[in-house]
Protein backbone atom coordinates (compact mmCIF):
# COMPACT_ATOMS: atom_id res chain seq x y z
CA UNK A 1 0.00 0.00 0.00
CA UNK A 2 1.23 3.49 -0.81
CA UNK A 3 2.65 5.48 2.09
CA UNK A 4 0.42 8.24 3.35
CA UNK A 5 1.23 11.61 1.83
CA UNK A 6 2.28 14.01 4.61
CA UNK A 7 0.44 17.24 5.36
CA UNK A 8 -2.54 16.25 3.26
CA UNK A 9 -6.09 17.04 4.34
CA UNK A 10 -8.89 14.76 3.22
CA UNK A 11 -12.01 16.12 1.59
CA UNK A 12 -15.26 14.58 2.77
CA UNK A 13 -15.52 11.05 1.35
CA UNK A 14 -18.27 8.52 1.95
CA UNK A 15 -17.11 4.96 1.53
CA UNK A 16 -19.32 1.99 0.67
CA UNK A 17 -22.10 2.25 3.28
CA UNK A 18 -21.70 6.07 3.41
CA UNK A 19 -21.21 5.95 7.18
CA UNK A 20 -19.70 9.10 8.65
CA UNK A 21 -18.12 8.00 11.95
CA UNK A 22 -14.39 7.30 11.47
CA UNK A 23 -14.45 4.11 13.56
CA UNK A 24 -17.39 2.76 11.57
CA UNK A 25 -15.69 3.61 8.27
CA UNK A 26 -12.53 1.85 9.41
CA UNK A 27 -14.53 -1.20 10.47
CA UNK A 28 -16.35 -1.25 7.14
CA UNK A 29 -13.11 -0.90 5.19
CA UNK A 30 -11.56 -3.78 7.12
CA UNK A 31 -14.60 -5.98 6.51
CA UNK A 32 -14.48 -5.21 2.79
CA UNK A 33 -10.73 -5.75 2.58
CA UNK A 34 -10.84 -7.80 -0.62
CA UNK A 35 -13.58 -5.97 -2.50
CA UNK A 36 -11.88 -3.00 -4.13
CA UNK A 37 -9.42 -0.12 -3.92
CA UNK A 38 -9.18 2.39 -1.12
CA UNK A 39 -9.10 6.08 -1.97
CA UNK A 40 -7.64 9.32 -0.65
CA UNK A 41 -9.51 12.44 -1.77
CA UNK A 42 -7.75 15.78 -2.17
CA UNK A 43 -9.00 18.93 -3.87
CA UNK A 44 -8.70 22.63 -4.50
CA UNK A 45 -10.43 23.00 -1.15
CA UNK A 46 -7.58 21.20 0.65
CA UNK A 47 -4.83 23.14 -1.10
CA UNK A 48 -3.54 20.25 -3.20
CA UNK A 49 -4.53 22.04 -6.43
CA UNK A 50 -5.07 25.63 -7.51
CA UNK A 51 -8.47 26.52 -8.95
CA UNK A 52 -8.43 26.81 -12.77
CA UNK A 53 -9.64 30.43 -12.55
CA UNK A 54 -12.47 32.37 -10.90
CA UNK A 55 -15.17 31.23 -13.33
CA UNK A 56 -18.09 28.92 -12.62
CA UNK A 57 -18.55 27.18 -15.99
CA UNK A 58 -15.90 24.45 -16.16
CA UNK A 59 -16.72 22.73 -19.43
CA UNK A 60 -14.12 20.23 -20.65
CA UNK A 61 -11.26 18.09 -19.36
CA UNK A 62 -8.58 15.94 -20.94
CA UNK A 63 -6.10 13.42 -19.53
CA UNK A 64 -2.74 13.09 -21.28
CA UNK A 65 0.99 13.07 -20.52
CA UNK A 66 1.73 16.65 -21.53
CA UNK A 67 5.42 16.68 -20.60
CA UNK A 68 6.24 13.03 -21.41
CA UNK A 69 7.41 12.19 -17.88
CA UNK A 70 5.30 9.02 -17.63
CA UNK A 71 2.65 10.50 -15.30
CA UNK A 72 -0.77 11.60 -16.53
CA UNK A 73 -1.46 15.32 -16.49
CA UNK A 74 -4.91 16.83 -16.91
CA UNK A 75 -6.37 19.80 -18.81
CA UNK A 76 -9.33 21.90 -17.65
CA UNK A 77 -11.30 24.48 -19.65
CA UNK A 78 -13.61 27.31 -18.54
CA UNK A 79 -15.88 29.23 -20.89
CA UNK A 80 -16.62 32.40 -18.94
CA UNK A 81 -13.26 33.53 -17.53
CA UNK A 82 -9.58 33.58 -18.43
CA UNK A 83 -7.36 31.63 -18.46
CA UNK A 84 -9.70 29.51 -20.56
CA UNK A 85 -7.40 26.44 -20.78
CA UNK A 86 -4.95 25.22 -18.11
CA UNK A 87 -3.10 21.98 -17.34
CA UNK A 88 -1.90 20.44 -14.09
CA UNK A 89 1.39 18.67 -13.36
CA UNK A 90 2.07 16.52 -10.30
CA UNK A 91 4.96 17.81 -8.20
CA UNK A 92 5.72 14.52 -6.44
CA UNK A 93 4.76 15.85 -2.99
CA UNK A 94 1.00 15.45 -3.06
CA UNK A 95 0.46 18.75 -4.85
CA UNK A 96 -0.13 19.81 -8.45
CA UNK A 97 1.02 23.00 -10.17
CA UNK A 98 -1.12 24.80 -12.74
CA UNK A 99 0.22 25.79 -16.17
CA UNK A 100 -1.49 28.07 -18.71
CA UNK A 101 -2.41 26.81 -22.18
CA UNK A 102 -4.60 29.77 -23.21
CA UNK A 103 -4.71 33.02 -21.23
CA UNK A 104 -7.64 34.49 -23.19
CA UNK A 105 -11.39 33.96 -22.59
CA UNK A 106 -12.82 31.46 -25.08
CA UNK A 107 -16.24 29.85 -25.46
CA UNK A 108 -15.25 26.17 -25.21
CA UNK A 109 -17.78 23.31 -25.18
CA UNK A 110 -17.55 19.96 -23.40
CA UNK A 111 -15.53 17.33 -25.19
CA UNK A 112 -12.13 17.50 -26.85
CA UNK A 113 -9.17 15.25 -27.52
CA UNK A 114 -5.38 15.07 -27.67
CA UNK A 115 -3.17 13.91 -30.54
CA UNK A 116 0.30 14.55 -31.93
CA UNK A 117 -1.05 16.83 -34.65
CA UNK A 118 2.28 18.29 -35.80
CA UNK A 119 4.20 15.00 -35.58
CA UNK A 120 6.89 16.25 -33.21
CA UNK A 121 6.47 13.48 -30.64
CA UNK A 122 4.32 15.24 -28.03
CA UNK A 123 0.55 15.49 -27.65
CA UNK A 124 -1.35 18.60 -28.73
CA UNK A 125 -4.92 19.37 -27.64
CA UNK A 126 -8.17 20.24 -29.45
CA UNK A 127 -11.39 21.82 -28.22
CA UNK A 128 -14.56 23.01 -29.97
CA UNK A 129 -16.77 26.07 -29.56
CA UNK A 130 -19.98 26.15 -27.55
CA UNK A 131 -23.39 27.56 -28.55
CA UNK A 132 -21.83 31.03 -28.94
CA UNK A 133 -18.82 30.09 -31.07
CA UNK A 134 -18.35 28.20 -34.36
CA UNK A 135 -14.61 27.73 -33.86
CA UNK A 136 -12.64 24.50 -33.55
CA UNK A 137 -9.06 25.01 -32.35
CA UNK A 138 -5.84 23.14 -31.66
CA UNK A 139 -3.04 24.17 -29.32
CA UNK A 140 0.57 23.26 -30.08
CA UNK A 141 2.37 21.60 -27.18
CA UNK A 142 5.63 23.55 -26.58
CA UNK A 143 7.44 20.55 -25.06
CA UNK A 144 10.07 20.59 -23.62
CA UNK A 145 9.72 24.31 -22.89
CA UNK A 146 6.93 24.33 -20.30
CA UNK A 147 6.53 27.60 -18.40
CA UNK A 148 3.59 28.08 -16.00
CA UNK A 149 2.52 31.50 -17.29
CA UNK A 150 3.40 31.19 -21.00
CA UNK A 151 0.41 30.14 -23.18
CA UNK A 152 0.62 27.67 -26.06
CA UNK A 153 0.14 28.65 -29.69
CA UNK A 154 -3.52 28.34 -30.70
CA UNK A 155 -4.50 27.61 -34.30
CA UNK A 156 -7.93 27.39 -35.97
CA UNK A 157 -9.16 24.15 -37.54
CA UNK A 158 -12.40 25.71 -38.80
CA UNK A 159 -14.66 28.73 -38.25
CA UNK A 160 -17.15 30.92 -40.10
CA UNK A 161 -20.09 28.52 -40.49
CA UNK A 162 -23.36 27.66 -38.73
CA UNK A 163 -21.92 24.82 -36.66
CA UNK A 164 -21.96 25.65 -32.96
CA UNK A 165 -22.66 23.71 -29.75
CA UNK A 166 -19.92 21.27 -30.79
CA UNK A 167 -20.23 18.71 -28.03
CA UNK A 168 -17.71 15.79 -28.14
CA UNK A 169 -14.88 14.98 -30.53
CA UNK A 170 -12.20 12.31 -31.13
CA UNK A 171 -9.19 11.47 -33.28
CA UNK A 172 -8.74 8.17 -35.12
CA UNK A 173 -7.69 6.64 -38.43
CA UNK A 174 -11.29 5.91 -39.39
CA UNK A 175 -10.66 5.27 -43.10
CA UNK A 176 -7.54 3.13 -42.53
CA UNK A 177 -5.32 5.26 -44.75
CA UNK A 178 -2.51 5.50 -42.21
CA UNK A 179 -3.41 9.11 -41.36
CA UNK A 180 -5.53 10.46 -38.53
CA UNK A 181 -8.88 12.16 -38.88
CA UNK A 182 -10.73 14.35 -36.37
CA UNK A 183 -14.49 13.86 -35.82
CA UNK A 184 -16.92 16.09 -33.91
CA UNK A 185 -20.64 16.77 -33.46
CA UNK A 186 -22.51 20.05 -33.90
CA UNK A 187 -25.95 20.26 -32.31
CA UNK A 188 -26.93 23.53 -34.04
CA UNK A 189 -26.00 22.20 -37.50
CA UNK A 190 -27.25 18.67 -36.63
CA UNK A 191 -24.21 17.12 -38.25
CA UNK A 192 -21.26 14.87 -37.63
CA UNK A 193 -18.08 16.35 -39.11
CA UNK A 194 -14.79 14.79 -40.14
CA UNK A 195 -11.51 16.53 -40.99
CA UNK A 196 -8.21 15.07 -42.17
CA UNK A 197 -5.13 16.19 -40.25
CA UNK A 198 -3.17 18.24 -42.83
CA UNK A 199 0.34 17.30 -43.95
CA UNK A 200 1.75 20.55 -42.53
CA UNK A 201 -0.73 21.52 -39.82
CA UNK A 202 1.25 24.48 -38.46
CA UNK A 203 1.02 26.23 -41.84
CA UNK A 204 -2.23 24.74 -43.13
CA UNK A 205 -4.76 27.24 -41.90
CA UNK A 206 -8.30 25.81 -41.95
CA UNK A 207 -8.56 22.04 -42.36
CA UNK A 208 -10.64 20.33 -45.04
CA UNK A 209 -13.97 19.42 -43.41
CA UNK A 210 -16.54 16.84 -44.58
CA UNK A 211 -20.07 16.19 -43.29
CA UNK A 212 -20.46 12.43 -42.83
CA UNK A 213 -23.85 12.26 -41.06
CA UNK A 214 -26.89 14.53 -40.74
CA UNK A 215 -30.06 14.27 -38.68
CA UNK A 216 -33.20 16.41 -38.90
CA UNK A 217 -35.12 15.87 -35.67
CA UNK A 218 -34.90 14.69 -32.10
CA UNK A 219 -32.52 15.75 -29.34
CA UNK A 220 -29.09 17.14 -30.04
CA UNK A 221 -26.70 14.28 -30.79
CA UNK A 222 -23.62 13.89 -28.62
CA UNK A 223 -21.32 11.37 -27.00
CA UNK A 224 -18.31 9.88 -28.76
CA UNK A 225 -15.81 7.08 -28.38
CA UNK A 226 -13.53 5.17 -30.76
CA UNK A 227 -13.37 1.36 -31.17
CA UNK A 228 -13.22 -1.39 -33.78
CA UNK A 229 -16.91 -2.26 -33.65
CA UNK A 230 -17.06 -4.96 -36.35
CA UNK A 231 -13.59 -6.42 -35.71
CA UNK A 232 -12.29 -5.64 -39.20
CA UNK A 233 -9.09 -4.06 -37.90
CA UNK A 234 -10.30 -0.50 -38.51
CA UNK A 235 -11.41 1.84 -35.69
CA UNK A 236 -14.90 3.29 -35.92
CA UNK A 237 -16.70 6.35 -34.52
CA UNK A 238 -19.27 5.48 -31.82
CA UNK A 239 -21.75 8.08 -30.59
CA UNK A 240 -25.35 9.24 -30.29
CA UNK A 241 -26.60 5.65 -30.26
CA UNK A 242 -24.79 4.72 -33.51
CA UNK A 243 -21.53 3.32 -34.71
CA UNK A 244 -20.28 4.56 -38.06
CA UNK A 245 -18.67 2.14 -40.52
CA UNK A 246 -16.32 3.47 -43.19
CA UNK A 247 -17.60 2.48 -46.63
CA UNK A 248 -14.96 4.04 -48.86
CA UNK A 249 -13.82 7.61 -49.50
CA UNK A 250 -15.74 9.96 -47.24
CA UNK A 251 -18.80 7.70 -46.95
CA UNK A 252 -19.75 6.35 -43.52
CA UNK A 253 -22.72 4.08 -42.83
CA UNK A 254 -24.54 4.57 -39.49
CA UNK A 255 -25.53 1.43 -37.58
CA UNK A 256 -28.06 1.82 -34.79
CA UNK A 257 -27.20 0.61 -31.29
CA UNK A 258 -29.86 2.48 -29.32
CA UNK A 259 -32.45 5.19 -29.91
CA UNK A 260 -30.84 7.23 -27.15
CA UNK A 261 -28.98 9.98 -29.04
CA UNK A 262 -28.31 12.52 -26.28
CA UNK A 263 -26.03 10.40 -24.11
CA UNK A 264 -22.50 9.93 -22.90
CA UNK A 265 -20.79 7.03 -24.67
CA UNK A 266 -18.04 4.64 -23.55
CA UNK A 267 -16.88 1.46 -25.30
CA UNK A 268 -14.89 -1.50 -24.01
CA UNK A 269 -14.66 -5.28 -23.84
CA UNK A 270 -16.77 -5.80 -20.71
CA UNK A 271 -17.32 -9.42 -21.72
CA UNK A 272 -14.27 -10.78 -23.58
CA UNK A 273 -14.88 -12.19 -27.05
CA UNK A 274 -16.73 -10.91 -30.10
CA UNK A 275 -17.55 -7.20 -30.45
CA UNK A 276 -16.86 -4.63 -27.73
CA UNK A 277 -19.72 -3.49 -25.55
CA UNK A 278 -21.20 0.04 -25.55
CA UNK A 279 -22.20 1.88 -22.36
CA UNK A 280 -24.70 4.76 -22.52
CA UNK A 281 -25.53 7.24 -19.77
CA UNK A 282 -27.84 10.29 -19.78
CA UNK A 283 -25.55 13.32 -19.93
CA UNK A 284 -27.66 16.47 -19.75
CA UNK A 285 -30.82 14.63 -18.68
CA UNK A 286 -32.00 11.85 -16.37
CA UNK A 287 -32.45 8.20 -17.23
CA UNK A 288 -31.03 4.70 -17.00
CA UNK A 289 -27.39 3.64 -17.27
CA UNK A 290 -27.16 0.72 -19.70
CA UNK A 291 -24.60 -1.37 -21.52
CA UNK A 292 -25.26 -3.01 -24.87
CA UNK A 293 -23.91 -6.34 -26.10
CA UNK A 294 -24.01 -7.70 -29.65
CA UNK A 295 -25.76 -11.11 -29.77
CA UNK A 296 -24.94 -11.79 -33.40
CA UNK A 297 -28.08 -10.12 -34.74
CA UNK A 298 -28.80 -7.07 -32.62
CA UNK A 299 -27.62 -4.98 -29.69
CA UNK A 300 -29.15 -6.14 -26.39
CA UNK A 301 -29.49 -3.68 -23.50
CA UNK A 302 -28.44 -4.57 -19.95
CA UNK A 303 -29.47 -2.24 -17.12
CA UNK A 304 -26.84 -1.05 -14.62
CA UNK A 305 -28.92 1.63 -12.88
CA UNK A 306 -32.54 2.68 -13.31
CA UNK A 307 -31.91 6.37 -12.70
CA UNK A 308 -28.80 8.45 -13.25
CA UNK A 309 -29.31 12.19 -12.80
CA UNK A 310 -27.34 14.17 -15.38
CA UNK A 311 -24.67 11.46 -15.59
CA UNK A 312 -22.29 13.58 -17.63
CA UNK A 313 -19.19 11.57 -16.68
CA UNK A 314 -18.73 8.04 -18.02
CA UNK A 315 -15.69 5.87 -18.67
CA UNK A 316 -14.83 2.20 -19.09
CA UNK A 317 -11.47 0.99 -17.72
CA UNK A 318 -9.87 -1.67 -15.54
CA UNK A 319 -9.83 0.54 -12.44
CA UNK A 320 -8.79 -2.05 -9.84
CA UNK A 321 -6.28 -3.87 -12.05
CA UNK A 322 -7.97 -7.29 -11.88
CA UNK A 323 -8.02 -7.74 -15.66
CA UNK A 324 -11.74 -6.95 -16.03
CA UNK A 325 -13.22 -3.69 -17.25
CA UNK A 326 -15.21 -1.55 -14.83
CA UNK A 327 -17.60 1.36 -15.44
CA UNK A 328 -17.20 4.78 -13.80
CA UNK A 329 -20.28 7.01 -13.68
CA UNK A 330 -20.55 10.48 -12.14
CA UNK A 331 -23.60 12.73 -11.74
CA UNK A 332 -23.72 16.49 -12.15
CA UNK A 333 -24.69 18.78 -9.29
CA UNK A 334 -26.12 21.89 -10.97
CA UNK A 335 -28.02 21.17 -13.10
CA UNK A 336 -28.34 17.68 -11.69
CA UNK A 337 -28.71 15.99 -8.33
CA UNK A 338 -27.33 18.80 -6.17
CA UNK A 339 -25.83 17.59 -2.92
CA UNK A 340 -27.11 14.08 -3.64
CA UNK A 341 -24.95 13.68 -6.76
CA UNK A 342 -23.16 10.34 -6.70
CA UNK A 343 -19.78 8.98 -7.74
CA UNK A 344 -20.25 5.35 -8.77
CA UNK A 345 -18.06 2.51 -9.93
CA UNK A 346 -19.56 -0.69 -11.30
CA UNK A 347 -16.97 -3.40 -10.76
CA UNK A 348 -16.77 -5.90 -13.62
CA UNK A 349 -16.02 -9.62 -13.41
CA UNK A 350 -15.48 -10.27 -17.13
CA UNK A 351 -18.79 -12.16 -17.32
CA UNK A 352 -21.20 -9.24 -17.55
CA UNK A 353 -22.03 -9.01 -13.84
CA UNK A 354 -21.15 -5.49 -12.64
CA UNK A 355 -21.41 -4.67 -8.93
CA UNK A 356 -22.32 -1.10 -8.01
CA UNK A 357 -20.35 0.83 -5.41
CA UNK A 358 -21.02 4.45 -4.41
CA UNK A 359 -17.61 6.01 -3.80
CA UNK A 360 -18.82 9.46 -2.76
CA UNK A 361 -21.93 11.62 -2.43
CA UNK A 362 -22.01 15.39 -2.89
CA UNK A 363 -19.00 15.77 -5.20
CA UNK A 364 -20.32 16.74 -8.65
CA UNK A 365 -18.97 15.49 -11.97
CA UNK A 366 -18.95 16.88 -15.50
CA UNK A 367 -16.43 15.30 -17.87
CA UNK A 368 -14.57 13.72 -14.96
CA UNK A 369 -11.82 11.34 -16.07
CA UNK A 370 -9.59 8.46 -15.00
CA UNK A 371 -5.78 8.60 -15.10
CA UNK A 372 -2.62 7.87 -13.13
CA UNK A 373 -2.21 11.37 -11.70
CA UNK A 374 0.33 10.59 -8.96
CA UNK A 375 2.50 8.27 -11.04
CA UNK A 376 2.20 5.18 -8.84
CA UNK A 377 0.93 2.87 -11.57
CA UNK A 378 -2.80 2.67 -10.78
CA UNK A 379 -5.81 4.63 -11.96
CA UNK A 380 -7.00 7.66 -10.03
CA UNK A 381 -10.12 9.76 -10.59
CA UNK A 382 -10.30 13.41 -11.57
CA UNK A 383 -13.55 15.01 -10.43
CA UNK A 384 -14.49 18.14 -12.38
CA UNK A 385 -17.87 19.74 -11.72
CA UNK A 386 -19.47 22.11 -14.20
CA UNK A 387 -20.89 24.82 -11.93
CA UNK A 388 -21.75 23.08 -8.64
CA UNK A 389 -19.40 24.57 -6.01
CA UNK A 390 -17.17 25.76 -8.87
CA UNK A 391 -14.47 26.74 -9.29
CA UNK A 392 -13.11 23.53 -7.80
CA UNK A 393 -11.53 20.18 -8.64
CA UNK A 394 -11.26 16.88 -6.74
CA UNK A 395 -8.82 14.00 -7.06
CA UNK A 396 -9.50 10.52 -5.71
CA UNK A 397 -6.07 8.86 -5.43
CA UNK A 398 -6.15 5.09 -5.49
CA UNK A 399 -4.10 3.22 -2.92
CA UNK A 400 -4.53 -0.13 -4.65
CA UNK A 401 -6.79 -3.04 -3.82
CA UNK A 402 -7.14 -3.58 -0.10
Amino acid sequence: MRQKIPELKLCSLKLRSLLSAPAMILSMATAAAATGPSWTCVSTKTGALETPNSGRQQTASLVLDVDRDGTDDFVITERSQAPSVVWYKHQGNGHWVKYTIDDQPLHIEAGGDSFDIDGDGDLDVVFCGDFRDDGVWWWENPHPDHQPKVPWKRRTIKSGDDARYQHDSRFGDFDDDGKAEFAWWSQTARRLYLAEVPESPRAAGAWKVTVIFTYSSGPGHEGMDVADMNLDGKVDIVGAGYWFEHAGGTKYVPHRISARANTRTAVGQIVPGDRPEVVLSPGDSDGPLEWFRWDGRRWVAHRLADLIIHGHSLQVADIDGDGHLDVFSGEMGQPGAGKNCKTRIFWGDGKGDLREEVIAVGKAHHESKLGDFDGDGDLDLLGKPYSFEAPCLHLWLQSGVR
